[in-house]
């Protein structure tokens, strides 16, 4: 078959050990499953040796990607130009180590998340296009044409990749000049400071205010497509995806790889595993969401909370973008919103609602940093209260609370308080 993106989704983890599946078109290139990942792979052999390339896990990199990077190594192969990389092997001549190199080894010496692997590449493939330029022999004056041409495009993207460039710079500067092999030049990015400056972007401040929140709300909870027919796992996904994230203020990619086994619906608690920080984020959610759950338990049919609506069922897979009903609802209330927009809205409720900024923060898995918030480290928010805030959460979309009242708001949390 040929690798493509709907084939190599489709192919499985393995229960035990590891299958190769091979491209139909391009000789060489394949994948390989394993029982916790899959990975593109090359494997050929040529003039009596054989070579074996990984480029990279299917979750960090497309396969359009893979297949062209595939192709790049398979000619070098075959002309005899591929010298065999062995990981963590010291460089012999930093002076020779390219951009894509240094990336590479970068990206091997840190944990970094696929989401950030992914950016990253996209900074250097889409945006710098230096991954074959020697590293070092960079000039200040071909760095601030760089960046002033992509600043044209993306301001944000030159930001990113150009800083990115600066800090593998300075890494394998770090990593590769000794007192006895010194590198005597200075990191060329060092210029944009200097010279034009980097580029000020402004911090989105969209979100649901007290003109929309409640008509929106409505038509979410109203909203309808073929698929609530069916009264299956699928039925009102994207609706509920929608619901849970207004309700929580978590991220998208959080709310959708929700497994079944990450609720507790005995405490009516639910787990977000491996998180942008770096840990597991624990938190009681309000009584509306936890019956919402309760009744998408009783249709599952796979290990996701919110499983994949355009595929056969026999797939486990979860869902990934609800663009359709944020497209519909958005036209219907005439303001368009995105996924990341409810967790500004939700974070503009907990301030509205007058939330502990500890509240505010443990809610949104805003961790303290001990050196900036010595406090931050010692505050323990009891499990109770983060139960009051979210019904509290919920009581603001059902127009029960009114927390663009403040005397409301106020007697209404001495209420809470009392009944407790």
């Amino acid at each position: 078959m040929k690798l493509n993106k709907s084939n190599v989704d489709a192919i499985p983890l393995t229960e035990k050990g590891q299958k190769i599946y091979r491209d139909s078109e391009l000789i060489g290139f394949a994948v390989r499953a394993t029982t916790k990942s899959k990975s593109f792979i090359i494997e050929r052999r040529s003039q009596g040796e054989l070579f074996r390339v990984v480029i990279g896990k299917t979750n960090e990199i497309p396969a359009l990607n893979a297949r062209a990077k595939a192709q790049l190594i398979l000619a070098q192969i075959a002309n005899g130009d591929y010298t065999k990389q062995i990981k963590n092997q010291p460089i012999n001549n930093a002076q020779n180590l390219i951009v894509g190199e240094a990336l590479e080894i970068y990206i091997q010496r840190n944990d970094f998340k696929p989401k950030t692997i992914r950016q990253y590449r996209k900074y250097f493939d889409l945006y710098l296009g230096w991954s074959n330029r020697k590293i070092f022999d960079i000039t200040k004056d071909e760095v601030l044409n760089k960046f002033i041409e992509i600043s044209l495009k993306s301001p944000s993207s030159a930001n990113g990749s150009v800083s990115l460039l600066g800090t593998l710079w300075k890494y394998m500067h770090v990593l590769y000049s000794t007192d006895q092999n010194p590198i005597q030049k200075s990191n060329p990015v060092d210029v944009i400071a200097v010279t034009k400056g980097w580029n000020l972007i402004k911090r989105r401040e969209r979100h649901l205010n007290k003109d929309v929140i409640f008509k929106y709300y409505q038509a979410v909870l109203d909203y309808e497509d073929e698929l609530n027919l069916e009264n299956t796992a699928r039925s009102n996904t994207h609706r509920d995806i929608v619901l849970f994230t207004m309700y929580t203020g978590c991220r998208r990619q959080e709310a959708c790889q929700l497994r079944w086994t990450d609720i507790d619906f005995k405490s009516g608690t639910v787990i977000f595993r491996d998180t942008k920080n770096g840990s597991d984020h624990v938190f009681p959610i309000g009584d509306h969401l936890l019956s919402i759950l309760k009744d998408r338990f009783l249709l599952r049919e796979n290990d996701w909370v919110f499983p994949a609506t355009k595929i056969p069922t026999s797939h486990n897979m979860h869902a990934t973008k609800v663009d359709t009903l944020l497209n519909r609802v958005g036209a219907q209330v005439d303001y368009y919103v995105s996924m990341h927009d409810f967790r500004r809205t939700f974070a503009t409720i907990c301030n509205l609602l007058r939330f502990n900024i500890y509240v505010t923060k443990r809610l949104l898995n805003h961790t303290a940093k001990p050196r900036l918030d010595v406090t931050g480290g010692y505050v323990q928010i009891p499990m109770e209260e983060l139960k009051v805030s979210m019904n509290m959460i919920e009581a603001v979309y059902q127009q029960k609370i009114d927390c663009f009242n403040y005397d409301a708001v106020w007697s209404e949390r001495l209420k809470e308080i009392k009944a407790r």
